[in-house]
């Protein structure tokens, strides 16, 4: 039995250790609360998957985004970006700006989508389109590529809403590519120089037809193959005209479908397509189908991009290349006309626009993607997107600015990199081979400017006389169905069904910008 002191100093020590293990309990008690109010729940962020409306066509890019998607979003996440995401449609040619409109009228259109300057006046008028001036603020390395005259173009009422194509500044970058392809391989095998006129370029599509240039046995090609994109545009620059341009004439402004210049290259074309020497389906002949004809060697001059000249630098190269190994194209210089006239039509840098939908859903969101791919240090997105994966894709030299491709461009799309999602669009040529170069500097050694790039009001309401009127006469003129003299009447036309008004209204607006 205890004595009555050691019972008191025992119960002392227990009293003691329970006050202490109390005093532990209530101060872990309390370090877990204060823990459970420092640190709150995670908050889920939501993703935001934005529809983007591409204006190209490449049928490999994959429906679900395949590899380039996946490395561009993990790399953007990378950046601390949280919740993005993006689904790409590709439509091209005029169903491209069909289905557009069939977007706008249901209420329907994209996030992002490509845009040109009369929808692009029209869809913001029509309160179709966000302002981004807002959004532009947090966009530096979106506004440091792009030129601040080029701001000007998608202005309205005093706020932004369209985001103009930027701008490298390189020789290489000059901004016309399109001009006169020829099988320069079919001219080596007729011993013909490269045509320097029409009478020539002529002379060479009649030996296209008729002298078997492939060397097949068969008598299957044309010589001028044509889609019903391109409007003969090479060849009227042969007069000095490109019929949808403004020509500066007697101190005012005309179209160059309205000139007498417009004629004389009605009757040639006439003339070339009777007598065989112009694929006979280009009323109805889509680019794809074009191509088809490129790529199994049946037309031997046709209007293609300056790409087109090296075979790894576009599909249709490279597709060429597979079927016939010693194909080439070669970019000529524009034919001269009677007249000694000649150029290609001019394209400007800023003739490309992207908008977004007055419906966006955290267009902030999307502005930090589209900021990220604008930059192209080596932090930014830019070289991954247009080039994929460095040193599996391509490679690039800093030292002299080169991107040297390992992935050719169809391989490209095929794997969801490149043109399908170029979201921000720049003319980088950073890879472009040196026959491409010298095909580049070939197309913008003669061209044709428009006198006038902006848009009259007029012009949005009467869209139908150049792309319905306009190419009703031109198709059945060169076809024969009407005679060339045919054409007078649809000058008189044109200015009775809203021509008047149009060239009134952009001679008033040319004369303030001079």
């Amino acid at each position: 039995m205890l004595q009555a002191p050691k019972r008191k100093m025992m119960l002392a020590s227990v009293l003691a250790v329970s006050i202490v293990s109390a005093g532990c309990s209530a101060k872990n008690e309390k370090d877990a609360a204060v823990t459970a109010t420092a640190t709150p729940a995670i908050k889920e962020v939501k993703t935001t998957t934005y529809e983007i409306l591409r204006k190209f066509a490449a049928p490999e890019y994959p429906a679900d985004g395949g590899v380039g998607k996946k490395t561009l979003l993990e790399a953007f996440e990378k950046t601390g970006a949280k919740g993005f995401d993006f689904k790409v449609t590709l439509a091209s040619g005029d169903d491209y700006f069909t289905k557009l409109n069939i977007l706008a009228t249901s209420s329907q259109l994209p996030d992002y989508f490509d845009i040109d300057s009369k929808t692009l006046a029209r869809f913001s008028e029509e309160g179709l389109l966000l302002p981004l001036d807002e959004y532009l603020k947090d966009a530096p390395n979106l506004m440091k590529i792009i030129p601040e005259e080029f701001w000007k173009e998608v202005t309205f009422n005093g706020k932004i809403y369209g985001i103009p194509k930027g701008r490298n500044d390189k020789p290489f970058n000059l901004p016309s590519t399109l001009g006169l392809t020829i099988r320069q391989d079919w001219l080596d095998n007729l011993k013909l120089s490269q045509p320097t006129t029409l009478d020539e370029l002529y002379a060479v599509l009649q030996a296209f037809v008729t002298q078997d240039p492939d060397k097949n046995g068969k008598d299957d090609t044309f010589g001028l193959g044509v889609s019903n994109e391109t409007n003969f545009n090479a060849i009227f620059g042969a007069y000095g005209i490109i019929p949808k341009y403004w020509t500066e004439v007697d101190g005012g402004i005309k179209k160059g479908l309205v000139l007498p210049e417009m004629k004389e290259g009605l009757a040639l074309l006439q003339k070339w397509y009777a007598e065989g020497l112009i694929a006979h389906d280009f009323p109805i002949m889509e680019s794809k189908q074009r191509d088809e004809l490129v790529v199994n060697s049946l037309v031997g001059v046709f209007e293609g991009d300056v790409y087109y000249t090296e075979k790894m630098s576009s599909p249709l190269a490279t597709s060429l290349h597979e079927a016939n190994p010693n194909a080439k194209l070669i970019m000529l210089e524009a034919p001269k006309g009677p007249a000694g006239k000649q150029g290609y039509q001019e394209k400007l840098y800023n003739s490309e626009f992207t908008a977004l939908s007055a419906k966006v859903q955290d267009p902030k969101k999307l502005f930090q993607y589209l900021n990220w791919v604008a930059d192209q240090s080596d932090e930014g997105g830019f070289n991954h997107m247009m080039y994929g994966i460095e040193n599996e894709d391509f490679t690039y030299d800093r030292a002299t600015d080169t991107i040297e491709l390992i992935t050719p461009y169809a391989e490209l799309y095929k794997k969801g990199y490149s043109n399908p999602v170029r979201f921000v669009i720049v003319t980088d040529r950073r890879s472009a081979k040196p026959e491409v170069r010298e095909a580049i500097e070939i197309v913008n050694k003669h061209v044709i400017s428009n006198a006038l790039w902006k848009s009259v009001p007029a012009e949005m309401d009467y869209p139908d006389l150049e792309t319905k009127l306009w190419m009703e006469y031109l198709v059945k003129i060169v076809t024969g169905v009407w005679p060339v003299e045919k054409y007078d009447e649809f000058i008189k036309k044109y200015y009775a069904q809203g021509g008047k008004l149009i060239e009134e209204q952009a001679n008033e607006l040319w004369k303030s910008l001079q």
